[in-house]
């Protein structure tokens, strides 16, 4: 580099300080020039050197920038729905598996804004609206996807894995969709990751309850400034009630800090609490959760507290006001066995112990609902242990309208045991659930359950409880644009030695507008069946399916005159949809009931929102007594 004579030796020096001239200090110059060496030339190299080395950085950020781009234009494929018109199915893991075991190098970030939709290129009324919408909301923050990861750089690739946090993040209700692009390194063992997601418009509100006596106002946001923090404001104004408006306040934050878990804080005038009793009642409560996102999870949790209290805001005379208060603390913890299992085995065992304390600080004078355990403090312990397997597919046309719906399918078999309290009344508790999903090639799945569940004192069996029943979805048949998709579900549950069990109702859930409470029934039946069409209608982005719907329910009570009672309902209704919004899926359904619980026909109408497959699908979860109800 230096000759013997103190000059630089040009032609050796130039490739070694280009390497490395970013630790080069300029004012090292004259140590290394100490004689009368033409300067000019030397900074003529050092600006030489600087524009290769920015000319190869340049370089390496323009090839990044292509890679990026590239997974971009890739996941946007996967996305849209315009370039084709099969239903969706594949398994979650199914894109990455010739990936499996290669080094995961870097992760890219990528949110794509509502002027981009899934069904491809849109009106231009519907493309001003998204404009507008890009305008009003702020993306979803890249550190705020990160804190939704639970895949991580320099680690081997898990396809199972990475299937597993697609999901989660679109199980977040502030995002539509979610991509994880694979771009293998060339000449390496290695791939770069881009997690591409597709926001909703997280702003949202409604004019609910009775209209024009009583609206219930809601103005809410799911992901203020694009961190996953939710804002709900809820007002009531009632004329029938006194003070004539309540209102409802929430605020919740999706994985706090990167944890996986969900914070939640809430006060409500409005009954939308926990509210176990008949009154109306306020409430105020917090809660954290961490669900078990994946089986490569090790660890799942939660712990929530709140205190409710009737009010008589209907202004009832005092022999008839219930007046109560009580407490609810409730906290569980899990523990995944053989989550560093290889990732082909799924197979786990999961073990949970949960605490739970409902105390009634007061309890209602009425002796008409003093022997109901809802007005009574109940305690327990319970833990549970669980074989499960448990996969997903992605599939379309459930409950959305084109947008990616993850599917479980696999088996959770567990046991329940536990001490419990309750109306003064101390006894063990066991319980047994399996529940098998499956799914076939062509799209169709099903779901079958039996569960059963008894107390034991004294040497007998008390409030024994037996269910199995099953739900079967067709796959989504294509007619032209049009997608058909049929559902059957049937139910049987039966109580055994009934001592403080509530008796067998028929709700909503069981016949739309339909409640049957008064009668003392030990077995009920239950059949639906549905077909809903998927239409190409849109109206500024909402979509619509009608559907129509069949009910029958049959409730057994020995000490009834008649002792079989059977009820039916007919329903014709619409989902509507606009994938760009957070309202989820909106259902209007009118049902019409020949013969009701008093023998007269009825007619009832009935709004439902935010239509989804159920988080509760998602693995396992805190132990719990079967809801037979």
């Amino acid at each position: 580099m230096i000759s013997k004579n103190g000059r630089i030796n040009a032609t050796s020096w130039l490739p070694a300080f280009a390497s490395r001239f970013t630790i080069l200090q300029f004012e090292l110059i004259p140590e290394i020039v100490p004689y009368s060496t033409n300067r000019a030339f030397f900074l003529l190299c050092v600006l030489l050197c600087i524009r290769v080395d920015l000319f190869a950085q340049d370089a390496n950020d323009s090839s990044k920038v292509s890679i990026t781009q590239k997974a971009l234009e890739k996941g946007m494929d996967f996305i849209t729905r315009s370039n084709r018109d099969t239903v969706l199915v594949e398994k979650a893991e199914e894109k990455f598996l010739p990936y499996a075991g290669m080094i995961i190098r870097n992760i890219e970030v990528e949110t794509i804004g509502f002027e981009f939709s899934i069904y491809g290129r849109q009106k231009p009324i519907v493309q001003k609206v998204g404009r507008i919408a890009n305008n009003l909301h702020t993306n979803t923050r890249e550190k705020t996807i990160r804190q939704h990861l639970f895949i991580k750089p320099n680690r081997r690739l898990n396809p199972y894995k990475l299937g597993d946090n697609e999901r989660f993040l679109r199980d977040q209700p502030f995002i539509l969709e979610s991509r994880i692009i694979v771009t293998p390194v060339d000449g390496t063992d290695s791939v770069d990751l881009t997690v591409i997601t597709r926001d909703i418009f997280s702003i949202g509100g409604s004019v609910g309850g009775s209209i024009p006596t009583a609206p219930l106002f809601k103005v809410y946001d799911a992901n203020v400034d694009g961190r996953a923090q939710g804002f709900e404001l809820d007002i009531l104004y009632d004329l029938d009630r006194s003070p004539k408006t309540g209102v409802g306040m929430a605020y919740s934050k999706s994985s706090l800090m990167g944890s996986l878990a969900d914070f939640m804080v809430y006060y409500t005038q409005l009954n939308s609490g926990v509210s176990q009793g008949e009154e109306i009642e306020y409430s105020t409560g917090i809660m954290l959760e961490r669900p078990l996102v994946s089986p490569y999870s090790k660890m799942a949790g939660g712990a929530s507290w709140s205190q409710n209290w009737s009010r008589n805001v209907r202004s009832k005379p005092d022999s008839s006001f219930l007046d109560y208060k009580y407490n609810i603390m409730d906290v569980w913890t899990g523990y995944n066995f053989g989550s560093e299992k290889t990732f082909k085995d799924r197979r786990r065992e999961f073990l949970a112990v949960r605490l739970y304390d409902g105390d009634f600080v007061n309890q209602p004078e009425q002796e008409e609902v003093m022997d109901e355990r809802r007005y009574h403090d109940s305690k327990g312990i319970l833990a549970e242990f669980s074989l499960y397997q448990q996969d997903f597919f992605k599939t379309q046309y459930v409950y959305g309208f084109g947008r990616t719906e993850d599917i479980p399918f696999g088996y959770n078999l567990s046991t329940t045991v536990g001490y419990i309290n309750t109306i003064s009344i101390s006894r063990p508790y066991a319980g047994v659930n399996f529940n098998y999903k499956g799914a076939s090639k062509s799209g169709s799945f099903y779901e079958l359950t039996l569960n059963a569940a008894s107390y034991f004192r004294s040497g007998n069996w008390e409030d024994g409880v037996l269910q199995a029943g099953g739900t079967f979805y067709t796959q989504a048949f294509s007619i032209g644009k049009y997608k058909i998709r049929n559902s059957a579900s049937a139910f049987y549950t039966k109580l055994f030695d009934r001592v403080t069990n509530d008796w067998l109702t028929i709700q909503g859930n069981t016949i739309p507008g339909l409640r049957v409470e008064e009668v003392d029934a030990t077995k009920r039946y239950s059949l639906g069946f549905e077909s809903s069409l998927f239409t190409p209608w849109s109206l500024v982005g909402f979509r619509v399916a009608p559907f129509t719907s069949f009910y029958w329910a049959k409730l057994k009570c020995p000490s009834c005159e008649n002792q079989y009672q059977n009820f039916t309902g007919i329903s014709l209704g619409m989902r509507v949809r606009n994938e760009n919004l957070i309202f989820g899926t909106m259902e209007i359904k009118g049902t019409y009931i020949p013969t009701d619980d008093e023998g007269k026909s009825k007619f009832a109408f009935s709004f439902r929102k935010n239509l989804r497959f159920r988080k509760s699908d998602i693995y396992v979860s805190a132990p719990d007594l079967i809801n037979y109800n």
